[in-house]
């Protein structure tokens, strides 16, 4: 085996597993050379690389030398992002196929761990019930680059030995049932959920994902179920029936009405902030350019998060602004926008939160808004010490071709680099601007 790649799997460089993969040849890595790989990157948990071995051709149903397969070893270990990632061949078909009596294997392996204490399951597993000496370890760990996470338990023994599993199989069974169309309440995947009570958990992410895309016709029905947990004593439950009808605010609308008669008095009712966060969310995308009076307190909150909801769920009122080439409407859309809005998202910009700051010029950078103060205030933005608030001062004043604008997004552009957030947006910018070009032309 190649040891420069093998570190590149070990260490998650995704770029050099990439490269040099490119190198080896495609009946090797179908072989066990390839097995060898998807074992090392499974378990040092890089699903990224997973992913990638994957796409060169590496077999996701080839055994491992003590007779495990990836997708048994995955839901036993508790490791969804890598299991994921194993059973993704339905979405890359030039991947091997994993056949269903796999998947339904698997299933059985994380079901019964529904069942256990993982410690006590670890010590079972190396012979160390009564071992007092045994160590250990509960670890936070990331297994998405979008902020979810699960723990990890690992029990080492004084003779060196190791077993080590992660607590996400609530989220394996729940994902493996979705994949085999088995059918599961709607209070199973909230009990799921609550079980560790994270909205960043696996297991909490993964229940949401079954509820909100699930067929059509089930979508009224999840929608009255969370519409009547939204106010439970639970603080737990509600966060999550919230998110549940932010979700399904996104695109299944029928209840439209019903949603903001139900989420109004929870505008004011609800004190914990993640839950609240969820509200504010779900009652702008109901409202579409409605009146968004009802969130406006909320631009004082306490909390920075829902500060940040707020000035970014204020473009709601204003129109969403372009997204060139996705969606190439003229920058700037004109909109009757209520005083008090346009008042709120002024208040904003001066947040002492920077991420507040940043999202209330972002709003206001693609809205029909434009006036002396507002573009003086951009202005002054433009030495703000918060980088995407300089960012989006920058595009504000660009998008209104203001010269000085484009010449510090110019400038941020370079700092930046490709393919970071900055550059997408300086880009966005740039486009938008060629589309008007192009557009006057035209006329």
């Amino acid at each position: 085996m190649d040891a420069q790649l093998l570190r590149a799997v070990q260490t998650g460089d995704v770029q050099s597993v990439d490269e040099l993969v490119r190198t080896v040849p495609g009946d090797v890595l179908a072989g066990d050379e390839g097995s060898r790989l998807l074992r090392a990157a499974a378990f040092a948990g890089h699903a990224d690389v997973v992913s990638t071995l994957l796409d060169a051709g590496v077999d996701p149903t080839r055994a491992w030398g003590e007779g495990i397969d990836p997708v048994s070893w995955a839901a036993d270990h508790g490791a969804s992002a890598v299991l994921e990632e194993l059973l993704s061949s339905d979405l890359s078909p030039w991947r091997k196929q994993v056949p269903q009596s796999m998947e339904r294997a698997a299933l059985e392996i994380a079901r019964a761990w529904l069942y256990l204490d993982p410690e006590l399951e670890l010590r079972r597993r190396l012979g160390a019930l009564q071992d007092e000496s045994a160590v250990v370890e509960c670890e936070q760990i990331p297994v998405t680059d979008w902020g979810l996470h699960t723990t990890r338990i690992r029990l080492t023994l004084a003779d060196g030995r190791q077993a080590e599993v992660q607590t996400a199989h609530r989220a394996v069974v729940t994902y493996l049932e979705d994949r085999l169309d088995l059918p599961v309440s709607r209070d199973e995947l909230l009990a799921r959920a609550l079980f560790h009570a994270d909205p960043q958990s696996c297991d909490w992410s993964a229940s949401q994902a079954v509820l909100w895309e699930g067929p059509d016709s089930d979508s009224e029905e999840t929608f009255r179920w969370a519409a009547g947990l939204v106010g439970h004593p639970s603080v737990d439950t509600r966060r999550f029936a919230a998110q549940v009808l932010h979700n399904l605010s996104f695109y299944k609308r029928p209840f439209k009405a019903q949603a903001l008669e139900v989420l109004r008095p929870r505008l004011r009712a609800e004190e914990d902030p993640v839950a609240l966060n969820s509200v504010i969310g779900a009652f702008a995308e109901y409202t579409s350019r409605g009146d968004l009076t009802d969130i406006l307190p909320h631009a004082r909150h306490s909390d920075p998060e829902i500060r940040r909801r707020v000035a970014g769920e204020l473009v709601v009122a204003i129109g969403e602004p372009p997204q060139v080439p996705y969606y190439p409407d003229p920058p700037l859309i004109p909109f009757d926008t209520p005083p008090n809005v346009v008042a709120t998202l002024i208040e904003l910009t001066s947040d002492v939160d920077g991420r507040t700051r940043a999202n209330a010029l972002l709003t206001l950078a693609g809205s029909g808004i434009d006036s002396p103060a507002v573009r003086n205030l951009m202005t002054a933005h433009l030495t703000d010490d918060y980088r995407d608030a300089r960012l989006e001062a920058a595009a504000g004043l660009a998008l209104r071709e203001d010269p000085h604008g484009l010449e510090v997004l110019r400038q941020i552009d370079t700092d930046a680099g490709h393919g970071t957030q900055a550059g997408w947006r300086v880009d966005s910018v740039r486009r938008i601007l060629a589309h008007r070009a192009t557009e006057r032309r035209k006329s």
